[in-house]
């Protein structure tokens, strides 16, 4: 029988009551000096003490420990338990509280396992869907993660590479297709891609389209390929196209004979042959014009028909030679590159073009470095490659271009490759420095191409404005609570940087907060007229041209709504000091005062989780589970901005910051930390 243990409240209860039973009788005893009567006195007090006792058990302690223990059922295991209780026990509404307790949670439990069971049934038939789907494909289709690990992939992907046994989930894609082309576009890869490769046994050629996925979910990145066989056509397309090529050379020898012929008659034609040569002679030069045409026309269209079948892009050469060196570690000569420039190509075949050329020229010519520079000249750019040594000679270097492309099954040369794109590749002396060797590759320029994006320089921080409201009268809102306060949040799109220097705003964004919400139905958005073009850069980043503020009012007047539109409200910004300097240099010509009280988000994020350096707007709104949307725009970055300054308010009060006054109190402790940083 396991032994009896009494609860821990009644265990104390027991014995406080037999402590007090033993010294009121012993305190009786001591005053009636031990007679008869006075022990009869003592026991009956202490009777009387533990009657009691077992009153407040029965009715209190022993209550309290069932409701314990019910209350340990329901919050563990069964949200539904009945509180085992007497009658009449003194603890009033508490065991129903709990009861009532109790069944919300159960009701709540079942209703969220009712929302699960749901969401498990339409996510099941979802699934089936996308298995019917997928299973109906007749594209191969396959989804990889961020290592390349295939997670999926339909029937027609396996019927398509059943030579490869690699295929498998979990597997690498790598080890079913051809690593090199795949590797190439993988890393140049930002939304979606197109390349044609060979799978690792070389039993077929695949198409292959490659579409990275957009999402925020780390668990779901990485990109969904689809494939098609195209061995066949490219093995007829290769056919036709070498066929057609011999077809057209081969109108040069009768060409030359009909021109012959021509001269020949000619020639009879002076030592008096009869009228009939004469129109003979017409006839051949009739007919040789003709042919001449038809073969023109027949190369023309031959060309278009070779390269129709390329997709060129627009390529920027130094990255390409960047990848290359990257590609390649070992087996081809150190490269000096300079070529910031762009091409018209199709970037991987290209490349292993140049890869194969700078093999050659180490493997053969011994060459250990070289300098590689691209230039524009007119429609072209001029692929430079100069070293210290001997020339590759003609025959030498048209034994290289006749070479074939192993990763394409050996079936193009480096000539094809380069006939498509239009060109050839020779080898001479550098006549600009003695004993240096120049091989020169020109390649479609790339039209109207951009130059590489420049850095767009981050916003730098401004606390002077701390200073110069020091002295400024304390706001009669200092101590209300930070939830009971209006906000307006806003930001300014400008031209530059430098206010001071004559940079203007051309935009203004702002949305209210008003009871802790973000009030969408209620915001302010006006370009304005900077009165001076905007430059490139500034367009880049926030993408206001010059033409579309040709009809806005001008910034003085932009100004003047906004201070309208803000009214006492406390003003709230991401990095506000950049934003306040414009406004405050716009105040005298505009004809209002900003002395609104101010709250940083980015200084209370900094406060908040000084555990991180990463306080841009984006990794502030990861943090804080807010979405970003309309990245430099003045009322969107204004929308994130509320969103984040929202969730920050929820956080103050645990750090002691529950007022305005305390808000802005911290946020001048941060500007002096700030200061005192970049100080040292």
């Amino acid at each position: 029988m396991r032994a009896f243990r009494l609860p821990r409240l009644r265990k104390r209860l027991w014995i406080a009551a037999a402590g007090a039973a033993v010294l009121q009788g012993s305190a009786v005893i001591g005053f009636g000096l031990g007679g008869p009567a006075t022990v009869a006195v003592a026991v009956a007090v202490a009777l009387l003490t533990l009657l009691l006792a077992l009153l407040y058990d029965l009715k209190l302690t022993r209550p309290l420990a069932a409701t314990s223990r019910g209350a340990e059922i329901i919050a563990k295991t069964n949200p539904g338990h009945q509180l085992e209780l007497s009658q009449g026990h003194w603890l009033e509404r508490l065991p129903e509280t709990i009861e009532n307790l109790g069944a919300n949670v159960a009701r709540t439990r079942h209703e969220m396992e009712e929302a699960a069971t749901s969401w498990n049934v339409q996510i099941e038939a979802r699934r089936a869907r996308l298995e019917t789907i997928l299973r109906e494909i007749r594209e191969g289709v396959l989804v990889c993660d961020d290592n390349g690990r295939i997670v999926l992939y339909n029937r027609a992907a396996r019927q398509l590479l059943e030579e490869e046994p690699a295929l498998g989930l979990g597997r690498n894609i790598n080890e079913v297709l051809d690593e090199g082309p795949l590797r190439h576009t993988l890393n140049l890869l930002s939304t979606d891609a197109e390349l044609v490769c060979a799978t690792r046994s070389g039993a077929r050629l695949v198409r292959c389209r490659l579409a990275k996925l957009q999402t925020d979910d780390p668990d779901t990145s990485g990109f969904v390929m689809t494939l098609q066989d195209v061995s066949e056509e490219t093995r007829e397309a290769l056919r036709r196209e070498q066929a057609l090529r011999r077809s057209v050379e081969a109108f040069r020898n009768p060409l030359t004979s009909l021109a012959a012929a021509t001269h020949s008659l000619t020639l009879a034609q002076q030592e008096n042959i009869k009228d009939a040569a004469q129109r003979f002679t017409a006839i051949i030069n009739e007919e040789s014009t003709r042919l001449a045409d038809h073969f023109s026309q027949l190369s023309k269209e031959t060309g278009a028909m070779m390269t129709d079948t390329w997709r060129l892009e627009d390529v920027h050469l130094g990255s390409l030679i960047d990848g290359i060196r990257e590609r390649q570690k070992t087996g081809l000569p150190r490269i000096q590159a300079s070529a910031d420039v762009w091409i018209s190509a199709e970037p991987y075949l290209i490349s292993q073009v140049i890869e194969a050329l700078l093999r050659r020229l180490h493997e053969e010519l011994g060459v250990a470095a070289l300098a590689l520079m691209g230039r524009e000249e007119g429609s072209m750019v001029y692929m430079d490659l100069t070293w210290s040594g001997d020339v590759a000679a003609a025959e030498q270097l048209d034994e290289w271009l006749n070479d074939g492309l192993e990763d394409v099954g050996g079936t193009v040369t480096l000539r094809e490759i380069l006939d498509r794109h239009g060109t050839t590749a020779w080898s001479q002396p550098d006549v600009s420095r003695f004993g240096r060797a120049l091989l020169r590759l020109p390649l479609p320029g790339a039209p109207k191409k951009a130059t590489l994006a420049p850095v767009i320089p981050a916003r730098p921080e401004y606390y002077d404005f701390a200073i110069e409201e020091q002295t400024k009268q304390l706001d009669p809102r200092a101590e209300e609570t930070l939830e009971n306060l209006d906000y307006i949040v806003f930001d300014c799109e400008t031209t530059g940087l430098e206010p001071s220097r004559g940079d203007e705003i051309v935009s203004i964004g702002a949305v209210r907060i008003h009871g802790g919400q973000v009030m969408h139905g209620e915001t302010f958005e006006l370009l304005a007229n900077p009165g001076r073009d905007i430059p490139a850069l500034a367009t880049s980043i926030h993408g206001i041209r010059n033409e579309d503020i040709i009809d806005a009012p001008p910034v003085e007047e932009a100004v003047r709504r906004f201070h309208a539109f803000a009214g006492n409200a406390v003003l709230v910004g991401f990095n506000i000091a950049f934003d306040m300097r414009f406004l405050k240099l716009k105040q005298r010509i505009s004809g209002v005062v900003f002395d609104h009280t101010t709250l940083d988000a980015l200084l209370l994020s900094i406060l908040l989780h000084d555990h991180t350096g990463e306080h841009t707007m984006e990794s502030v709104a990861q943090r804080l589970g807010v979405g970003v949307g309309g990245r430099h725009t003045a009322l969107g970055d204004s929308l994130t901005t509320a969103e984040i300054f929202v969730r920050l308010l929820e956080l103050l009060p645990a750090n002691g910051i529950q007022t305005l006054d305390n808000a802005v109190a911290a946020q001048e402790k941060m500007i002096e930390f700030r200061r005192q940083q970049r100080a040292f």
